[in-house]
């Protein structure tokens, strides 16, 4: 039986469809959702073939949380519901993948026909495609829970350069700003009211919080965002010069969600700082004027004397990438630019025979029997990083297949080891000024 998962803002259709005979087609309702995120969140938790989905609807619409979908789980399939005066919508629904879409009011044989059709099309995917997508998937969460785990370590603790090298390695993330400044934002339900929020509404709170974010934060390459799944409270770090001006702007895009939340959002900003190895204390002044705000639906600033207690710790940080030319070149010019360590030109033919899938300092240090602190000092002796030596490499590559194949842009991006075709984008343009496609362009 495939498992399918209905997702409609009026509950009478919601009830009407799951009623209906599914197993005629080989098909079970594993569940039922009122919105877009409360149905990411779901299929997260619970494995679904089949998602049949309203066009219009509070928080996500159907458009976007197909196009959601696509990027996390390829493999579902989904059929959209609208009515007629939605039929441009459910159009461009089939242009991003949509296999039918269906008009209300439904007709029951237009349902058997379309999900018996839909049912047929799960069973001819070939199981080689279906287990490569699931590899991916948990490729890409793999990444999703190295990126969280370094930020939430970003923000509350001194990193070395080795471990701010790795966890940007690992999390697929570029911290090259200028100036580094973190917010703190927080529920002013909880902050104000005492209210005691159950498990599982805290769960779906914390789960939208991660996900809008995830667009209107870090989708506007302004920098990224960590929630604390504990108190539910959002740090958001920008990496660009005009930080205050961005976080002043995003409180009001929080009104959109508030019948979502049942509340307003309040924060706190700390102050700049010109180090990764500094945004911890920037973390730290956050929440002490978070803390200290209590006035509802604003942004505080740290206040005076708080940031004097907070001592920076010393800049260790260098520059972790090097320029376009110098980082893609190296590569050429290794053998005569420094002595011969056989350690470390084994380290380098790993790296060049394992960079099309996750690799890390830690993992290719094990192949050469050193620990990874000793790998990453021959690394930066020879005048390079671990990061920046499999950088070049990936990048070398992926110039390579976008002047030599037809291959589209994502699949580039998985064959050049990295899962998210956003950074990887982000990365590819600091090297060569291009975009991936600006690049491809150019060369035809």
């Amino acid at each position: 039986m495939y498992k399918l998962l209905i997702v409609d803002d009026e509950k009478e259709i919601r009830e009407g469809l799951a009623s209906w005979t599914w197993d005629q087609v080989g098909i079970e309702v594993e569940g039922c959702c009122s919105h877009g995120l409360e149905a990411l969140q779901f299929v997260e938790e619970h494995p679904v073939d089949i998602v049949i989905t309203d066009i219009r609807m509070p928080f996500m619409d159907g458009i976007e949380l197909m196009r959601s979908l696509n990027g996390q789980y390829p493999f579902i399939r989904v059929v959209i519901l609208s009515g007629y005066s939605d039929f441009e919508y459910a159009q461009k629904a089939l242009q991003f993948g949509a296999i039918d879409y269906l008009l209300k009011p439904l007709q029951f044989q237009m349902l058997h026909d379309t999900f018996a059709k839909a049912a047929e099309r799960l069973r001819e995917e070939k199981q080689a495609e279906f287990r490569m997508s699931v590899l991916k998937r948990k490729a890409e969460l793999l990444t999703q829970v190295l990126r969280a785990d370094f930020l939430r370590r970003l923000l509350q603790e001194r990193l070395s350069e080795m471990d701010l090298e790795q966890g940007c390695s690992d999390g697929e993330m570029l911290l090259e700003g200028a100036r580094y400044q973190v917010a703190v934002l927080r529920s002013d339900r909880l902050a104000f009211s005492g209210a005691v929020m159950g498990d599982k509404e805290k769960k779906l709170l914390v789960f939208s919080l991660d996900n809008i974010l995830t667009d209107l934060w870090d989708g506007k390459e302004i920098g990224y965002h960590w929630v604390n799944r504990q108190t539910g409270e959002a740090y958001v770090l920008s990496m660009k010069p005009d930080a205050e001006t961005h976080f002043a702007e995003l409180l009001p895009l929080w009104r959109k969600y508030r019948g979502l939340f049942k509340s307003t959002f309040s924060g706190g900003i700390g102050h700049s700082v010109g180090s990764p190895a500094d945004i911890y204390l920037s973390a730290q002044a956050a929440s002490a004027a978070l803390s200290a705000n209590a006035e509802e639906g604003t942004l505080s600033t740290v206040q005076p004397g708080t940031a004097q207690n907070l001592r920076p710790a010393p800049l260790i940080l260098a520059s972790m990438e090097h320029s376009a030319t110098a980082a893609i070149a190296v590569g050429s010019r290794e053998a005569e630019a420094e002595p011969v360590n056989m350690l470390l030109v084994q380290a380098k033919q790993y790296i060049r025979e394992h960079y099309d899938r996750s690799l890390t300092l830690k993992e290719v240090a094990e192949q050469v029997h050193v620990s990874g602190s000793h790998l990453f000092a021959l690394f930066k002796t020879s005048g390079q990083t671990f990061l920046s030596f499999l950088t070049s490499i990936r990048l070398q590559r992926a110039m390579d297949l976008l002047s030599g194949t037809n291959l589209k842009i994502y699949e580039i991006v998985e064959q050049v080891g990295y899962t998210d075709p956003a950074y990887f984008t982000e990365v590819f343009k600091k090297y060569t000024g291009r975009t991936p496609y600006e690049y491809r362009s150019k060369l035809r």
